[in-house]
């Protein structure tokens, strides 16, 4: 800091030692901040800063482990146009903090001025600006108040391409009424979508997963910006109301546009392909009953899969809660249809930030704590490289993507094997937070490195992360890349999605609430994992899982190739299906409770419609095993030996074959892609517990099954299941009608230790029982 600075705060004695309440050996050196300090400011309590940045600045250089810095923040709103970068050892060492009793919000929001709403009706007619309120339906005109944001300065932003697998853009700015995300206009209203009886597919080009290399015949990649100029799919208008409503939402074919009468940026978005992957086209153009799009899709779109809206249509801003903002030809103004059809008495605001608030950039033992960060387009805190840093009692919401992102991920995408996260540093936490409202996921959890098992160590824990997930798929509340991070005493509910995705190993998610997840997605799972058979040693401990829905989910979706789970000690409480084991091998299910779900589990088995090769997905998970377990120099799909040796003694005891396992190959070392009589022969591929391709070594025991399904095996693969390669799978499960007559609880999650059954069942007994009450609890989870 320049020397008059210093000299300054020497003089006032800021940079005198304080004695914090939680570590008394340590001397901390205070500076402040408020909403109404000046730019000249001491920092002293009664001369605040004006900024953060100030405070960051005089700070710079003078904090270390044994003098660390703290800014409060005074009570008020801090409006936000820039990122808070904190980056190197001269910002390390620091805590950013509300003052103790008073809330300190950091705004990426603009508060929209309550005299500046005018009725629609009151709008002067002629002015080019407000052209596009002709396209306004006549039934909502009366109640349509309207903004003008451009005349404000205020940025509108731009509705990107975004969906599962496509690198993730900024989103648009969201109208935010009384801390609620308002409705983008859209057709059907509400939760309703539009289904193949509304518009049916005429054209499916393929989707642009066809073009990455696990699929292609090269193996090679298109460029991403080459695959966005892939053509869209082909809609036609089915119901006679769609027919009639789709015709304005775009021009026709070659057409002049005409903003007062067709939509100048209208969009579907939802399903297409699939029911588990969003995605999103803009409408291009429309001619009586056909619709064409632009940007292709990821999947290629079906008419069993259609489950979309149309959006950001003008035209259809007939309830409450939708706006549209027009951004043609800069006109940005905006039209809103409010909550009781006034804008009276509430507060409305508009994210106009497009950034996190603060980055944390290669610094030391950083804390953020009882921060509130309200509204961004893009991420609300990252963190690069940093060190045990602690995100402490923030309120993060209203963020379209990730409300904390730690470490970054690769532009590939997560399904082929490439896909790399980096950055993350070492023991990071994330504590005590309320994360809601996020169009993205809650904590992005990079850290650790798979090559060498070296851990991460990250922590988040005692959050509550609800509304996720708001405007993408695969963005959980939890995500689990690396090795050795920690996901506990969470409360996670509410979401659209997965409320946790695992990339990694020797992870812990343990004693969570997970409750009314994946409501709007089916082939999903509340925790999901896969496509990697080296994916090794994830526990699952002591979580309630709670109304898991609609059919077609399950709790826990080990997908391709998923192994080593170890799942224990919880309680599954109302859904279809609570563990689905597809074609991995040395997954551990032991211990837990299931009540009131459909089927224990299920099973999928590379071995269904006629043991073909090469198997599903085999490019990616074949890469995946050989990235970590085949010998190289470390380029490439290898890993070297002394990485590998690691591996082995890591992993040596709890998989005593790890050394023994293979992909499938011949003599000269391909893959098999057919059976043979002397290579890859039926028992080398099909029956050779050591065969990655063979389910072996799986493990269902000691199950408490009240009012529950039983295991459903497959029935596709000639007789073959599970079970037939772990003849002990699904033993000791007990078995009961009711709660009552398993002297279970449901709202503690314990047993009555002196009625139930299991004090006598095989397997179980007092003792079990006794341990079960011990360490199984449902208090003490979410923020403290």
């Amino acid at each position: 800091m320049p020397r008059t600075v210093l000299s300054v705060l020497l003089a006032a004695g800021l940079l005198a030692a304080v004695t914090p309440p939680a570590a008394a050996a340590a001397k901390q050196t205070v500076v402040y901040v408020a909403p109404d300090g000046k730019a000249g400011a001491t920092g002293t309590r009664t001369d605040p800063f004006a900024t953060v940045e100030q405070a960051r600045d005089a700070l710079a250089g003078r904090t270390s482990a044994r003098r660390p810095g703290l800014v409060y923040l005074r009570e008020g709103v801090y409006q936000t146009a820039r990122t808070i970068e904190l980056s190197g050892p001269s910002n390390s060492y620091v805590t950013y903090a509300a003052y103790p009793g008073e809330q300190a919000e950091l705004a990426g929001v603009t508060t929209l001025a309550p005299d500046k709403f005018r009725k629609l009706s009151d709008v002067p007619e002629g002015e080019a600006k407000w052209s596009a309120r002709a396209r306004v339906p006549g039934a909502a005109a009366a109640h349509v108040y309207v903004y003008d944001l451009a005349a404000e300065g205020i940025p509108t932003g731009e509705i990107n391409k975004n969906g599962f697998n496509w690198q993730p853009r900024p989103f648009a700015p969201e109208l935010i009424t009384d801390d609620t995300a308002q409705t983008l206009a859209q057709y059907p209203n509400g939760a309703a979508k539009m289904d193949k009886t509304g518009l049916g597919v005429k054209e499916a080009p393929k989707g642009a997963r066809d073009y990455f290399s696990d699929k292609t015949a090269d193996g090679t990649t298109m460029p991403y910006e080459d695959m966005l100029k892939l053509p869209g799919p082909v809609y036609t208008a089915v119901d006679p109301a769609v027919v009639s409503r789709a015709a304005t939402w775009a021009p026709p074919p070659g057409g002049a546009p005409d903003d007062t009468a067709y939509e100048t940026d209208g969009w579907l978005a939802g399903y297409f392909g699939n029911n588990y992957a969003n995605d999103r086209v803009r409408v291009a153009s429309v001619s009586g009953s056909e619709l064409r799009t632009q940007y292709p899709t990821m999947y290629a779109a079906t008419d069993k899969w259609t489950s979309f809206v149309a959006q950001n249509m003008l035209s259809e801003l007939d309830t409450e809660g939708e706006y549209y903002i027009d951004r043609r030809e800069g006109a940005g103004t905006l039209y809103y249809y409010p909550p009781g059809g006034t804008v009276e008495g509430k507060e409305i605001s508009l994210t106009s930030f497009d950034a996190p608030f603060f980055e944390l950039e290669n610094v030391h033992e950083v804390t953020l704590k009882g921060l509130r960060l309200n509204g961004t387009t893009g991420t609300g805190v990252r963190l690069l490289d940093a060190e045990s840093c602690t995100m402490d009692g923030l309120e993060i919401l209203n963020v379209s993507m990730d409300a904390i992102a730690i470490g970054e991920a690769a532009d590939a995408i997560t399904a082929v094997a490439e896909y790399r996260t980096s950055r993350g540093g070492h023991r990071n936490k994330v504590i005590n937070s309320r994360l809601h409202d996020l169009g993205g996921g809650g904590v992005f959890t990079a850290g650790g490195d798979r090559d060498s098992l070296e851990r991460g160590d990250h922590v988040v824990e005692h959050n509550e992360i609800y509304d996720f997930s708001k405007l993408a798929t695969y963005t959980p509340a939890g995500y689990m890349y690396g090795v050795g991070n920690t996901f506990r005493y969470n409360h996670v509910h509410d979401a659209p999605h997965m409320a946790s995705q695992i990339m990694g190993n020797d992870m812990e998610i343990s004693h969570n609430r997970f409750e009314n997840l994946v409501t709007h997605a089916s082939d999903q799972g509340v925790i999901y994992a896969g496509r990697d058979y080296t994916y090794l040693n994830n526990v699952i401990a002591y979580n309630l899982f709670k109304d898991v829905g609609p059919d077609g989910n399950q709790a826990i979706y080990m997908d391709d190739g998923m192994s080593g789970m170890v799942v224990h000690h919880n309680v599954f409480d109302t859904a279809q299906h609570g563990l689905f084991y597809q074609s991995g091998h040395s997954n551990v299910a032991s211990d837990n409770v299931f009540k009131d779900v459909t089927y224990i589990g299920h099973d999928k088995l590379y071995h269904e419609g006629g043991k073909r090769l090469p198997v599903a997905n085999s490019k990616v998970v074949v890469e995946r095993f050989n990235d970590m377990l085949k010998p190289g120099d470390g380029t490439g799909f290898t890993n070297t030996p002394a990485n590998i040796g690691t591996w082995y003694r890591h992993y040596g005891r709890q998989y005593p074959n790890i050394r023994d396992w293979y992909v499938p190959a011949d003599s000269k070392g391909q893959v098999c892609t057919a059976v043979g009589a002397t290579e890859c022969t039926d028992e080398h591929v099909w029956s050779d517990p050591d065969s990655v391709y063979v389910p072996s070594h799986n493990v269902l025991t000691r199950s408490v099954s009240i009012a529950t399904g039983g295991f459903a095996y497959t029935d596709d693969a000639g007789g073959l299941s599970v079970k037939t390669f772990s003849p002990d799978f699904d033993s000791r499960n007990v078995k009961a009608d009711s709660v009552a007559a398993a002297g279970f609880d449901p709202a503690t999650g314990k047993f009555d230790a002196r009625t139930t059954p299991l004090n006598s069942a095989e397997g179980f007994g007092p003792q079990w029982v006794r341990e079960w009450n011990r360490t199984f609890t449902l208090e003490g989870i979410g923020p403290k």
